[in-house]
């Protein structure tokens, strides 16, 4: 017992130490701002170091299980066989919103705090929630043909974990972890070598929706090519999704990185384009961080079979710093 509570009155000095080395370092935050956000900011570096990173591992390891048992589940049986059940449990819900006379909007029953938003509230108090987060299967993935099929709920991390280690990528493979394959496709989905492939849309081979009578479509742009354009950027106005196919690239296991300083707004331009219109020899990444308005630092990146150091002065390796960075699984 004793043990314990020193533990705690440690831990509790500790992060209270932490709080105030870190705000020592912020600077003052004005007496404006409401006194919760104050206290808040003057928490956050405690609060990221003692709480949020390690939820962050926990929820790491939790979605490596998961991804495994999926693995399994759809080695033991017919995958298809659940997903139809899970397309049964939606098609149930927008039946009975229909039956029950249409009782507000429909929207899925995601919390807000799992979505990529700025938003403190849902906006969702009037609305008939749909259950979707059980759509969240790999459902097949086409090595020979490089395609994969996935529920909705499917995050972007759960993808990276089973698809790296087969040596592919989603063809715009979102950065953001948490960000669901449905997300992508009927939001937003842009990437570091969208120059090349486009926006996350463009890698879409078909989709399956439900709308809002029940009916089940599957849309492909030879089948519906006015649903199929029009569904990117719909945030789920024209239906749920169900599952999506996409198309996946190979992969090697390294990337080439080169860093170059830019030292002015038209330069960094200029050599942003010149690099985007290289051909077959543009980087496959491409961005570019801002540092002020005249400074920048561009980041380019091929794919590479084998780290290898690379001489100061070879222009191969860039202008100023390259390294390898390992993105096995």
């Amino acid at each position: 017992m004793h043990v314990a509570v020193a533990g705690m009155c440690a831990f509790g000095a500790l992060f209270v130490l932490t709080g105030l080395l870190g705000a020592r370092a912020s600077g003052p935050i004005s007496k404006d701002f409401p006194w919760q956000f104050r206290l808040a900011a003057q928490l956050r570096t405690p609060v990221l170091m003692f709480i949020v990173i390690p939820i962050s591992y926990v929820q790491a390891w939790r979605r490596s299980l998961r991804t495994w048992m999926r693995a399994r589940e759809r080695a033991g049986e017919d995958a298809m066989l659940v997903h139809r059940a899970n397309v049964q449990r939606v098609v149930e819900q927008i039946k009975a919103w229909n039956e029950a006379g249409r009782p507000g909007k429909l929207r899925t029953a995601r919390p807000t705090w799992a979505s990529m938003s700025t938003k403190l509230g849902s906006g969702k108090g009037n609305s008939y929630l749909l259950e979707v987060r059980h759509m969240n299967r790999i459902l097949h993935v086409d090595e020979e043909n490089l395609t994969v099929t996935a529920e909705p709920s499917v995050t972007m991390g759960e993808l990276t974990h089973e698809l790296m280690h087969r040596g592919l990528a989603l063809q715009t493979h979102v950065e953001m972890e948490t960000i669901t394959i449905g997300g992508a496709a009927l939001g937003f989905g842009i990437e570091t070598n969208s120059h090349r492939v486009g926006l996350f849309q463009e890698s879409v081979i078909e989709y399956e929706l439900v709308d809002g009578t029940g009916a089940v479509h599957r849309v492909t742009e030879a089948s519906d090519p006015e649903l199929f354009f029009a569904l990117p950027w719909s945030v789920g106005t024209a239906g749920f999704l169900l599952s999506i196919k996409v198309r996946l690239v190979r992969v090697k296991p390294y990337v080439r990185v080169v860093y170059e300083a830019m030292n002015s707004a038209a330069e960094l331009q200029q050599r942003m384009t010149d690099l985007s219109r290289m051909g077959a020899d543009a980087p496959v990444f491409l961005e570019a961080t801002m540092y002020s308005a005249e400074r920048a630092v561009i980041q380019a990146g091929w794919y590479a079979g084998k780290a290898r150091a690379c001489h100061p002065d070879s222009l191969a390796c860039g202008l100023v710093l390259t390294w390898s960075l390992s993105i096995r699984a």
